[in-house]
Formats: structure tokens, C-alpha cells, sequence
């Protein structure tokens, strides 16, 4: 991310790396050439090993980037139909909960991508009026991360604070997990646009954010460090160069 502070980007870390159960192999065929490793891992992990056998990758392989975008979501949606159908007439949230939301995050990522934000929203709101518990905290993650691209800079605030504790809490996650710093880059960025003391706080908790990064090189998540550093100057400096 951003910019006013770094300090040695040389930097290696000498720790083991870890493997974590969301690291993902893009698939290396033309179909997945420059696609995001989020939109192929929630595409993929939606499918059984034979279903996923059953999708025809080959004649979209040459499409631009926003129309396999579309394929994939469309897929998405058809498994999700199908899925529905299995178990009707009892609701697929009640009857597969796991495989209902691995879907909905699927298509989640592609409406997202796709700039498609009142499909966007629903998909949300749909999980969120469904799920209770921890399970809902991902997607009071993602709300957050929709109202910032809205500009609903107050709202982004509000569940990011709320969100922040249970993800750097997390016996899984932790203070400098990639989780727990995209939630705080969508804090940093909240506040900052609100302008007068929430921007100087969110300088502060830039500064703060830094200085953790340059200290995560030796912790399970030290591989990602170079990335973590990188995002949050060109947030700030993206964040320095443009008047709210």
C-alpha cells in the first residue's frame, strides 16, 4: 500500500513459508492467463472435482479478461440453480450451508469485478440475512469494502472497526494477517476521506500499520510482507494525491 513511510524493501525474510489453506495454484492454461488467483480460486472451490470436469474452459480462452469475467459468472449462477433444484423444497443455505456460501462468494467476486453493485449488494444482504455467528463476519468485511467503493465512507468505517478485533483476535489470522491489513487499508481509507480529525487518525494508524509490516518479516506471514508494504504506500499515496 502506501507511501510516507518504508523502510528496508530488501529486506528477506530467513522464516520456513508457510502454506495457508487459502493459498491457491491458478490453473496454467490460456482461459486463467491473467485472471485474479481470488476470482479462479472462489470459482474453482465452488466445484466438485467431476463437476468442475464438466466446464468448458477452451472456447472463451481468447476472450478479453471482463467477458470470461461474465462466463464465469454465469457458470456460477446455472451450479447455484442446479444446486437449489437437488434439494428443493428445502432451502440450499439449511441443507449445504458451506457449498451455499462458497457459491455466493464466487459470484460475489465476479459481480464485484464486473462493477456490477446492486447485484453486488444482494448477493450480501442475502448471506447476511441467513447466516449468524462468525460466518457472517467475512461478509460484514466485504459490505465494508462495498460501501468504501460507494463512497459511503462513515458506514465503511463503522463495520470495519467492528470487523478488525475478530479477524487480528483470530486464532488463524492475527494483528498482521493479509486479512486483518485489507480490513485496516479499508479503515485507513474510510477515515481519511471523512477529512479533518478522522484523516489525521488515519495517518496515524497508517504510520502504526507500516511499522507492523516492517516487523512481520520474521512471523508465519512473512512471505507476504514485500506485498503488504507495497499496498499501503500506493494507498497513501494515492489517498496523499487526491483532494477529498
Amino acid at each position: 500500500m502506501t507511501s510516507e513511510m518504508g523502510t528496508d524493501s530488501n529486506k528477506t525474510s530467513t522464516v520456513r513459508e508457510h502454506k495457508f489453506e487459502w493459498d491457491f495454484d491458478i490453473p496454467d492454461t490460456p482461459f486463467w492467463k491473467d485472471i485474479e488467483l481470488t476470482v479462479a480460486r472462489n470459482f474453482i472451490t465452488c466445484y466438485r472435482p467431476q463437476e468442475l470436469e464438466m466446464v468448458s474452459f477452451d472456447e472463451h480462452s481468447n476472450l478479453p479478461v471482463a467477458d470470461r469475467l461474465q462466463v464465469l459468472l454465469a457458470e456460477l449462477q446455472s451450479l447455484l440453480s442446479a444446486r437449489e433444484a437437488a434439494v428443493a423444497p428445502q432451502a440450499l443455505h439449511a441443507a449445504q450451508p458451506d457449498e451455499w456460501r462458497r457459491l455466493l462468494l464466487g459470484i460475489q467476486t465476479m459481480q464485484k469485478l464486473l462493477g456490477l453493485s446492486s447485484d453486488e449488494a444482494q448477493t450480501i444482504r442475502t448471506i447476511l440475512a441467513t447466516t449468524e455467528g462468525d460466518a457472517r463476519v467475512p461478509w460484514l468485511n466485504m459490505l465494508s469494502d462495498m460501501d468504501l467503493r460507494n463512497g459511503d465512507f462513515a458506514e465503511a468505517e463503522v463495520l470495519a472497526r467492528e470487523v478488525l478485533p475478530w479477524m487480528q483476535q483470530h486464532e488463524k489470522l492475527g494483528v498482521d494477517s493479509p486479512q486483518a491489513l485489507g480490513t485496516t487499508r479499508i479503515l485507513i481509507k474510510a477515515m481519511w476521506k471523512q477529512g479533518g480529525d478522522k484523516e489525521a487518525e488515519a495517518r496515524r494508524l497508517a504510520a502504526e500499520t507500516m511499522a507492523l509490516i516492517e516487523r512481520m518479516g520474521q512471523s508465519k506471514f512473512g512471505k507476504y510482507q514485500d506485498e503488504e508494504r507495497q499496498m499501503l504506500r500506493d494507498l497513501v499515496d494515492d489517498l496523499e494525491s487526491t483532494v477529498c
